[in-house]
Parts: structure tokens; sequence; C-alpha cells
């Protein structure tokens, strides 16, 4: 057995995954791999003994898993009154992220109209939030809330304990009681960056309450409640506000509050509508100051975001007279001119693009590049995130620079360089709607795909119209598999991120859970991506799986995952090289091999050859 070292690999730094194979005289195979970060070298054997601890580690979190009891109720009374449940046939059920929206009976309470059940979660996480709704069995999604999206609950920080909810009407249809409500939010950041001054800028709370408008929800600055900050400081930055509510008793409800017309983003703790929440209650409440956005009160830090719009230009997508805007930071989510990127005319690669906010250290950024494309503003999808938005912390400095990514994380080599069309399949079989639980039903559903390649179209049937799936045997009712072929233009990236729909909706997954998979070969000008199951997001590894054989005939046996910018090199001399480039091993010309649940693994017979011969893998 052969060990091979950082120094005797050479300096064969690459982008990303390298693998080296060595076969001596085909008499026994030996993989060796490599990963290349923060500029060292790996042994194939310490990245199993890490997993090994890893699992481990895994095992025992698991032992030490949260959960809690939750009881769970309704009132089904106004739905007996009018006649929309009857007690004697129809039933009632919670679903939620609890129990992966499976429907969970509920009793009777004795002779009520409340209808309870209790179960233990064991998927959020203890003091997470816990999304449900309520059901019956003579309506079709689940009720609709007050405030349009699922009921929340924050579960209790500790492990094992037990949380009895309060009891709404079904659909928050009770007969609406009236209560004040006060609102408290404390501005000392918005403050320290410049963006809020106190007397002259405003503050509204806006939600489901009052229409989602700030018209009558204005806070008054209220300079006799103090706050002590982190670093001892005393401030009198709370903005508060008292308001007659009148809604179903217990109804769900959510907000946020708006700075000068500017949304909060996502608090930590959120709704399935990435708001805040509570529920309405049965006397006078106050609900518990929190600060703006997030942010407390912390020194600033100069930011500078930079992205590298080379491929893009390449491959015509973009033009620099489009511009480039970097969008989220301080949640201005606009193509303004705070957001506007420049380039430096004198720099050797005038394509990057580059922008500097004042944040507070310590504080998390969501964020994304975008462009103004010939219709509509166009945004990435990094591959990083799985086409989420990117985010950022700022260490505790006063100046930072971000470092350069690709826009969308891809350079010139991750694009494609012609038209390929892809068959998308998926598995139907058991599917349901996720947020309501609704099964899917072959006869009277349809299923479409939405994707990055596509700008993510609005989530609606009229939209995806040109991207609905078929049933594969439609004359076979036992049949749930879908497909349909579709063309990924050239310029798109390689690695495609997607996600199916029921009827147009965003509902195969939580939002950002979606599928990415890999055009691995474009050398006939189509390629089918293995089949999907409805609801189980996958991501396919970029390329890998390097193996090596004996085969008929004095050859061996290669196999690898590739991709058209991924191809094999061979050297006979592994500490000096030098390393010849295969490019017909290119995805872009390779289309030989089997397909696997990570797409085309390519195979070919290779020439055994006298002496030693090492392969690897690289991707340009």
């Amino acid at each position: 057995m052969m060990a091979f070292t950082a120094q005797s690999c050479g300096r064969i730094l690459k982008k990303r995954l390298v693998e080296c194979l060595h076969d001596p005289a085909i008499s026994y195979l030996q993989l060796i791999l490599y990963r290349f970060a923060f500029i060292m070298i790996t042994p194939f054997r310490t990245l199993t003994l890490l997993a090994g601890l890893l699992l481990a580690l895994a095992g025992t979190t698991r032992a030490h898993a949260s959960s809690t009891i939750v009881t769970f109720s309704v009132d089904m009374g106004t739905n007996i009154a009018n006649g929309t449940f009857d007690p004697t046939s129809d039933t009632a059920a919670v679903a939620g992220s609890f129990n992966n929206w499976s429907q969970l009976g509920l009793m009777q309470a004795g002779s009520s109209t409340v209808y309870t059940n209790t179960a233990t979660d064991t998927t959020d996480a203890n003091g997470a939030v816990m999304g449900y709704k309520f059901y019956t069995s003579n309506t079709s999604g689940g009720e609709a809330t007050a405030d349009g999206a699922n009921r929340a609950v924050v579960l209790p920080a500790t492990s094992g304990a037990s949380l009895v909810l309060p009891t709404p009407f079904y659909g928050d249809d009770g007969a609406p009681v009236t209560n004040e409500v006060t609102f408290q939010v404390d501005m000392s950041q918005q403050i320290n960056l410049g963006v809020f001054t106190n007397g002259s800028s405003t503050v509204t709370v806006n939600g489901s309450f009052n229409g989602w408008s700030g018209a009558n929800s204005a806070l008054t600055w209220t300079p006799s409640i103090l706050a002590t900050n982190q670093y001892g400081l005393v401030t009198s930055n709370v903005y508060t506000g008292t308001f007659s509510l009148a809604a179903s008793p217990n109804a769900a409800l959510n907000y946020k509050y708006v700075e000068n017309n500017i949304y909060e983003g996502t608090p930590n703790l959120a709704d399935s509508g990435n708001n805040r929440f509570f529920s309405m209650p049965a006397a006078a409440e106050t609900i518990p100051t929190v600060f703006y956005n997030n942010a407390p009160y912390a020194p600033l830090a100069q930011v500078t975001f930079s992205v590298d719009m080379s491929a893009q230009l390449y491959y015509g997508n973009w033009t620099p007279g489009d511009g480039v805007f970097c969008q989220g930071i301080n949640q201005d989510w606009h193509n303004d001119t705070v957001n506007t990127m420049t380039n430096n005319p004198a720099a050797g690669n005038t394509n990057i693009y580059y922008a500097t906010y004042t944040l507070g250290e310590g504080s998390s950024s969501q964020y994304k590049f975008a462009y103004n494309g010939t219709s509509a503003t166009v945004y990435e999808s990094p591959a990083s995130t799985g086409g989420n938005n990117r985010s950022y912390t700022v260490p505790i400095v006063t100046n930072a620079v971000v470092t350069t990514v690709y826009f969308s994380d891809l350079s010139i080599d991750d694009l494609l360089t012609t038209n390929i069309a892809v068959t998308f399949t998926v598995d139907m079989t058991n599917a349901v709607q996720y947020g309501t639980g609704t099964p899917f039903n072959p006869g009277s559903d349809v299923v479409f795909v939405n994707g990055a390649w596509l700008g993510w179209l609005a989530w609606n049937p009229i939209s995806l119209a040109s991207y609905e799936l078929t049933n594969t045997q439609p004359s076979n009712p036992n049949n749930y598999i879908y497909s349909g072929q579709f063309v990924i233009p050239q310029g798109n990236s390689i690695p495609i991120t997607y996600k199916y729909s029921i009827d147009g909706s965003d509902n195969e997954a939580a939002s950002g859970d979606n599928h990415v998979r890999y055009i691995r070969s474009t050398a006939t000008g189509a390629y089918n991506f293995p089949m999907d199951t409805f609801g189980n997001g996958y991501g396919e590894p970029t390329f890998g799986q390097l193996t090596l054989k004996p085969a008929p005939a004095g050859s061996v046996q290669l196999t690898w995952l590739g991709a058209p910018n991924v191809q094999v090199q061979t050297s006979t001399n592994l500490k000096s090289g030098p390393w010849v480039s295969q490019p017909q091993t290119s995805g872009a010309l390779w289309s030989a091999g089997t397909n696997s649940v990570n797409g085309l693994v390519s195979v070919t017979n290779w020439p055994a050859g006298n002496g030693n011969t090492f392969f690897r893998l690289i991707q340009q």
C-alpha cells in the first residue's frame, strides 16, 4: 500500500475537487482522494476517519434529540352552527411541521364543540417555530386562518417540556372579540446606521389585522422607555403604539415593523409567511419589545461586496449597460443608487463590480446580486446556496472585504456552450402538497416544473403553462410517473436548480428547498435527469466517483461522474507529472456510460499499457 503526501502530489491545485487513482500492474486497486481546501491536501483515509467521527457525533446528537409534548385543540362550534361540520359523521385533524404534515386525528372533548389530541414533536428544534393548521374531513386543503399563513408557535427551550396551545375556532370563524394590543420596537441600530432619525423618520406596524397598511398604525417615539445595551449604553429609542384589534378568539395574526416604508426582514422566529406572529388575546396585551430587523445596537463596519460578471458577459447574458446591483443589504431590495455597484476601469479584470455598505459589527445580512435584463431584473441563483439568498455575518472589525464571487457562482466553464433539451421526470406516488397535506389527484391535478433557468416564473398555472409535465402512461391508472422535455439555452449554468408544482403553486417543499442536478453530457444535444420523487429535494455532487477495475483484452474499466467542464487527466509519474488532459472525456464530447442516482456515470475501457498510470479528474 502506497501513501501519498501533499508534497508527493506536487502543486496540482485546481478548482474544487481532484481525484487521483493508482494502478500498479493491475494487481490491485487503490483510490486516493484529495480535497483541496485552504491549500491543503487531505488523503482519502483521513476523510474516512473524519466521516466516522461525524457519524459518531451525529449519533450523540440524536441521543439528545429535541422533543416537546404538544396538546392541540380547535373549537368547531361555528362550523357546527352553520352546518359545515356534523359531529356525527365528520372528523377533525391537525397537521404541521411536527409530523411532516400528516394529519393527526382529533377527538371530541366530551359533548363540547372542542376537538383535541396530544402529540410529541421530535422534528422541530426546541426554541424554534412549529407550524400547524387544522383540517376537517369535508374540506380540502385545511382551514384558512385569519392571517393567511399556517398557525405558528415558539416551542419551549427545554426538551421534554409540555405545551398546551390556545383553542382557536376552526378557520378563525368565531365571533370577534375586541382588545387593545401594544407593539414596541427598538430603533437604536437603525439610528446608529444613519437610516432613521428620531422625530422625523416614521415606523409603523403593518399586519394581517390592518390589511398590511400603515395608514393608521404609526408608532410613537417613547423616550421614557430606557434600554441598556450590551455595551452598557442607555438609549431611549423605543417606539410604541396601542391599537384596538378585533378578531376571532385566539385567531392567528402576523405583522412586521416598517421603517420609512421599508419592511424589516425575516425575523429570527417567523411564521410560514416569514412574519412575526401572535394569537388574538383574550384581554389587553403588550407584545415584548424587539429590535427592528432583529439588529441590536452595535459598532459600525464598512463592508465591501464584489461580484465577477465575466461569464455573463462572455455568453451575452449581460452587458455593462445593464448595470449590476447588490440587493438586500439593510433590507433594500431595489435597483437604486445605494445598491448600484461600480467597477474599476484600471483593474486587470474590469468585469468585477464593487459596493461598500455601513453595517453593524456582528450583524447578518441576506443579499443577492442582480442586473436589469431586457424585460425584468435578473437575479442570480447561487449554486452555493441552492438558488437561495447569500448571507454574510459581519466580523468584529471596522472594515471587511467579502471574497469576490462569480454571478450565480458560475465561471465561464460552468455555463452551457450550446442549447440542451433536458428531460425532467418525477414520481408523484403518495405526493402531497407541502403546507396543506392535500394528496395529489392524477385525475384532476396538473404537474409543472419551475426553475432558475426560467428566472423562477410566477407560481401560477398561467405562468407555468409551457412547463407542464405529462403522465408517461396516461392509460394506466396506477402510473404516477410524469415527464417533460424542455430546452435549457446556451449560457445557462450546468447545474440546474428547479422545483416541481401541483397545479402551479409553490407546494412541493418549503421555500428554497429545491432539486439541484447537473447536465453531465451535452454531446448529443439532449440529456435525461434521473427520476425525482415529489417532495424529496435532492442535490447531486458536482463530480467525482473515479473508479478503476480490470477489464478484458489488456484494458481497465475507468468510470467517473463528470460534466462538460470536467475531464480525465493522466500521468505516468504522480510526483513530477506532467498531467496530460484527455479532452475527449469531457461531457461536451462524451456520452457513453450508465445512469445513476447522480446522472450519467461515464465509462470506458482504457488500455492498460506498461508501468504505472495515474488518473485524476479536473474541473476547469
